[in-house]
């Protein structure tokens, strides 16, 4: 149990790093390590509090950086429809394959960016269509599966090109989201004053993953900064598609006949 708890207290830590340093990424570093040894159901009500608290901590601090416009007139506007959407469709139909498809197209557009950037060419910014397109889809994968991270990442790297206001504007929608999950964690009694004092007894994590991540964020170059962002999507995509592969397996067997 120690062992379990200290790895535990490690993944949070670097999870936190992780997102004060770029923006995102803790629920897929806290998911893909922490997962090993306590389960999902009893994480993540635990993880959304200090989550939160990791973004109201950037948003607070840095909300001179925060591109409101962007948050409200694009990103909003174009997720919240998609999110209904998907939350509609999870009643119905949830197709855990389609994460494969999701994880390997966020991966594959991180390769091209990742590219660009090594060959120093200049990118365009997305069109209305694409983006408005790009965010309503994530807005439905975040309704069916809870994950909507990579596809907004994506979205919001092609816009702001400043490390500063990508951070501060992701971290805002974070928070959002968070207290969106928190209500329905409440509501569904998977966080109640058991997991809120696991959270608290936690929350060193938060601090010393904020402190050192924000530290890393301050130091490292733009370009830097965007290769590294560049990288976290080729692994968040990865691990979509590694986690949704079984569901894909089974519904390929199903539908070939094979046991």
């Amino acid at each position: 149990m120690d062992t379990d708890l200290a790895w535990l207290a490690l993944a949070l830590t670097l999870g936190f790093l992780t997102e004060a340093a770029v923006g995102f990424g803790s629920t897929l570093v806290v998911v893909s390590l922490a997962a090993q040894v306590v389960p999902l159901t009893t994480l993540l009500p635990i993880f959304q509090p200090l989550a939160l608290g990791l973004s109201a901590m950037i948003v607070i601090r840095e909300r001179k950086d925060l591109d409101i416009t962007f948050l409200a007139r694009q990103v909003l506007p174009a997720m919240l429809p998609g999110l209904a959407v998907g939350m509609a469709l999870y009643r119905v139909w949830r197709l855990e394959a389609l994460l494969v498809v999701v994880g390997l197209a966020i991966a594959g557009l991180a390769l091209i960016e990742l590219r660009r950037l090594l060959a120093e060419a200049a990118h365009a910014r997305p069109g209305p269509l694409v983006l408005g397109s790009t965010l309503f889809g994530a807005g439905i994968i975040h309704g069916l599966f809870g994950t909507s991270g990579p596809l907004v990442v994506w979205a919001a790297s092609r816009v702001l090109d400043d490390k500063a206001r990508f951070r501060a504007t992701l971290s805002l929608l974070w928070l959002l989201l968070s207290v969106v999950l928190i209500i329905g964690f409440v509501v569904d009694g998977s966080l109640g004053m058991v997991e809120a004092g696991r959270s608290l007894w936690l929350a060193p994590t938060l601090v010393g993953g904020y402190l050192v991540g924000d530290a890393v964020h301050r130091r490292v170059p733009q370009r830097t900064f965007r290769l590294a962002v560049c990288v976290l999507l080729v692994a968040a995509g990865g691990v979509l598609a590694l986690r949704a592969a079984p569901a894909a397996l089974a519904l390929l067997g199903a539908a070939t006949g094979d046991p």
